[in-house]
């Protein structure tokens, strides 16, 4: 009897120890708050997703400290790169994950801090995803029942794509006709400046000259387009679907918005899609949509009719009857009522290169301006044909090839690109030295050869600078309201005829911020940019003049000197607590302190500061 009580209580502490590792495991999951450890005890995932889940916390990690270091080319790239991996999960798993908190705010942290970075490009967000959005969410019972009350599917089959009218499809015919009536105008007139270019390229990779309306319903044509899919150009190409057709980009170029290459690639996505499906509408279906939850829909229901798919997407099930809407229209508009003037058709020729040129000697060489160059060549992001790439083709007007070819062997290389050689100061980083010139960490570790973000006072660094600074500029950073209805900005009221306040206009000098400048004034930078018209992270300029509105019985300009210091609320006892985008150079100037002192007085060892660090400021 006692040895069997031996026994038992042996294979009783076997199995708790057997037991207690994984246990342990769970809890040190929880303490450590790391990747998919932390996903709850019901969720069911493969080992692939768990392995995916592992990667996309990883790269979220990474953007998030590239982000946070100013390094824009880098963070976007690694976040495109956890996107793709987000894409990657089938229905079954998003359901799961949309259930997980932590999951989903990594995700709209990642979404949050992509949209600040691709805002910095000035892409404009596709008016076409929002026409497609309202057409989705429309509701019939806003039309007249005239519209809505043949039930009669009529369908021509003339084409190599058949035309379909159905309820659906005059639905979004009476659509483009009233509410949708401004915008597509806009389209069926930009409709002639590419129509030429798209339909010989789809008639080159044989697939039907229809599908050019695609191109309509998708950027109405637009090459700059940007959706907040992170979709781009005229054909909203994603970053990983670009890459497999062979369209590269990176912070100088995104041959995504190279009208000729990504209808090229276009074509042939449609063509594979065509080929798995049997069936153009399903092929755009596909287009619009994860390919697999297309099929998945076909053999759910058995079907290959469109028409009979109803678990897709709304907006997909949307989609074929918007492009057959649009195509209808546009093959005799004036029969719906829309009496247009089409824009010129783009006339180029075009060039491969691989060397770096500044745009504004390419312009000169073919006795054309720089406004012009940029306009055909939407691919290009910056001043200059990208560094580093080799055979990138450059768009030149029609019958200006030659011509080019002949004046480009006469250009010396020290002409090609213009540089600038900057002496570092004590106190500054290379993302405010990158801030100051308009450029990326990225781009000058990559031109002066650097492998991490140290820098030394007195050292030198190469940075390429535009040549058409001017116009480059004020294109680039030029405040451009969107039309969208969609997250508008609150805005403060302006107080021109407010008898509490005064108006002054204040010239921006060399080396101000907005941050130092509200400081000044004693107001937020968040204010001057409403005053002004300026968007978050918009540039400032020496000389530039900017209206602040003062208390007319309360502060007054001052100007900080070395002698008297005025002490705000900031400054208690000789103490300044630092600010977002403040440096040492800064503080250093408004005390009238050197930067060697402000180390010595607080006992630092290095110049880098951190928002919420406090300063001592006075010498006493």
């Amino acid at each position: 009897m006692i040895k069997l009580k031996w026994i038992l209580l042996s294979l009783l502490m076997v199995w708790t120890f057997a037991c207690q590792p994984q246990t342990i495991k769970q809890e040190d999951a929880k303490s450590t708050g790391t990747d998919s450890l932390h996903i709850a005890s019901n969720v069911w995932l493969s080992g692939m997703a768990k392995s995916r889940i592992d990667s996309i916390f990883y790269l979220a990690r990474r953007g998030h400290q590239q982000y946070l270091e100013k390094d824009t080319t880098g963070a976007q790239i690694t976040l495109e790169f956890a996107f793709d991996r987000i894409a990657a999960f089938d229905d079954g798993e998003r359901r799961i994950l949309n259930g997980w908190a932590a999951y989903d705010s990594l995700v709209r942290r990642m979404n949050k801090e992509y949209e600040a970075l691709t805002a910095v490009d000035s892409v404009e967000i596709s008016e076409a995803e929002e026409i497609r959005e309202d057409i989705t969410n429309i509701e019939e019972a806003s039309f007249p029942d005239s519209v809505l009350q043949s039930s009669d599917t009529v369908i021509d089959s003339s084409g190599d794509i058949p035309l379909t009218l159905n309820r659906k499809v005059r639905l979004a015919i009476r659509y483009f006709q009233t509410r949708g009536r401004k915008i597509f105008t806009v389209w069926l007139e930009r409709r002639g400046r590419y129509l030429n270019v798209v339909e010989q390229i789809l008639k080159e990779e044989k697939v039907p000259r229809e599908l050019a309306n695609l191109a309509m319903i998708e950027s109405g044509f637009n090459p700059r387009a940007n959706s907040y899919a992170r979709a781009v150009g005229m054909w909203q190409f994603i970053s990983a679907t670009g890459r497999y057709y062979g369209l590269r980009h990176n912070w100088w170029f995104d041959e995504r918005r190279d009208f000729v290459k990504a209808t090229r690639a276009a074509a042939r996505h449609l063509r594979d899609l065509e080929e798995r499906f049997d069936d153009w509408y399903l092929a755009m279906a596909g287009y619009n949509c994860n390919p697999n939850r297309v099929e998945r829909n076909v053999r759910r229901y058995h079907t290959r009719d469109f028409w009979k798919l109803r678990r897709l997407p709304r907006q997909t099930r949307n989609y074929v009857p918007t492009f057959l809407a649009a195509t209808i229209i546009a093959a005799h508009p004036e029969k719906f009522g829309f009496y247009i003037t089409p824009e010129k058709p783009v006339m180029i020729d075009s060039v491969t290169i691989s060397e770096s040129i500044d745009l504004n000697v390419i312009a000169k060489a073919v006795d054309t301006s720089y406004a012009f160059i940029r306009e055909i060549n939407p691919a290009v992001l910056r001043w200059v044909t990208p560094p580093g790439i080799k055979k990138f083709t450059l768009y030149l007007p029609q019958g200006k090839r030659e011509q080019f070819l002949a004046a480009y062997k006469k250009i010396p290389d020290s002409k090609k690109r213009s540089y600038v050689r900057h002496r570092i100061r004590s106190g500054e980083t290379l993302s405010t030295i990158a801030h100051k010139y308009h450029t990326s960490m990225h781009v000058i570790k990559s031109m002066n050869k650097l492998r991490g973000t140290r820098i030394r006072a007195g050292k030198y660094l190469l940075i390429p600078v535009p040549q058409n600074k001017q116009y480059y500029y004020a294109r680039k950073y030029a405040y451009s309201p969107r039309k969208s209805s969609h997250r508008r900005r609150r805005r403060y009221k302006k107080r021109e005829n407010s008898a509490e306040y005064t108006k002054i206009i204040h010239s921006v000098k060399s080396g101000e911020t907005l941050g130092g400048i509200a400081e000044l004034y004693h107001t937020r930078a968040a204010r001057i940019r409403s005053w002004n018209g300026l968007r978050y992270g918009q540039y400032i300029r020496p000389k530039q003049k900017l209206i602040i509105y003062l208390p007319r019985n309360g502060f007054t300009e001052s100007k900080p000197t070395s002698k008297k210091i005025k002490m705000d609320s900031n400054d208690i006892s000789g103490f300044y607590t630092v600010r977002r985008g403040d440096t040492l150079w800064d503080i250093s100037r408004k005390y009238g302190l050197s930067i060697k002192q402000i180390l010595k007085l607080n006992h630092m060892h290095s110049a880098s500061i951190h928002p919420g660090d406090r300063l001592k400021v006075t010498l006493n």
